[in-house]
């Protein structure tokens, strides 16, 4: 199997943006997209023609099967997206009020899937052969990930 150009770790989650400028008991229809840091590299990077996989967690829920489809619509490795069974897949909504600054309100509670990725669920030899691996800061924020991420550098 051919090692993928970039290996991404981290965040993943769902955003929600209101289709209005405004405050949100103004808007009346809201649009969806794939979201978390790690995940918006991930996508790029295969957009642009890169190959790309993906290590991170959603929940065992309708978001999290969303947005594994979509990482899979857009050409995304995600072999190594785990599914937590009890965390929920993480939601981030957007106030665009003022636009230009848009207000963000991120639901990760009590934690999110990808902050407990342990250093048994890496895929060694994906890592190490990769041409790059790029990662989150928050991976750095909470035990067990922040090991897991310390690990993956070190391989590198």
């Amino acid at each position: 199997m051919t090692p993928p150009d970039v290996v991404v770790m981290g965040r993943i989650g769902m955003d929600i943006y209101p289709e209005q400028v405004g405050s949100l008991s103004d808007v009346s229809t809201f649009s969806h997209a794939v979201g978390g840091s790690a995940a918006n590299v991930a996508v790029a990077c295969s957009r642009l023609g890169c190959s790309a996989a993906l290590i991170s967690a959603v929940g065992d829920d309708r978001v999290g099967r969303y947005l594994l489809s979509e990482l899979a619509e857009y050409g995304v490795d995600a072999t190594y997206v785990g599914v937590h069974q009890t965390l929920k897949t993480p939601v981030v909504i957007a106030e665009l009020n003022p636009p230009e600054d848009p207000g963000l309100e991120f639901y990760r509670w009590p934690s999110a899937p990808d902050l407990h990725i342990t250093e048994h669920e890496l895929p060694t030899q994906m890592i190490e052969s990769a041409r790059l691996l790029w990662v989150t800061g928050t991976g750095l924020s909470a035990e067990p990930s922040r090991s897991a991420t310390c690990t993956a550098m070190r391989w590198r």
